[in-house]
């Protein structure tokens, strides 16, 4: 399972216009305050439910992997 988080650098015009700057396809997960923290934390979160990524999905493919070994 491969995914990629993508980092949208947009601007907000005086007349709310979005204007997207650039599209970071590595983008920092270090956070300098506590936003920064829970957008990125919140981010990452919404990802792995929206993979589907479980602890028990992952004990059933590591078991998995190490039959087929």
């Amino acid at each position: 399972m491969c995914f990629e988080i993508l980092g949208f650098d947009v601007l907000i015009d005086e007349k709310l216009k979005p204007w997207l700057i650039e599209i970071n396809h590595a983008p920092s997960f270090a956070t300098d305050t506590p936003l920064d923290f829970k957008m990125k934390k919140d981010v990452i979160a919404d990802s792995i439910q929206l993979l589907g990524m479980t602890y028990k999905r992952k004990k059933k493919f590591i078991k998995m992997h190490k039959t087929n070994l």
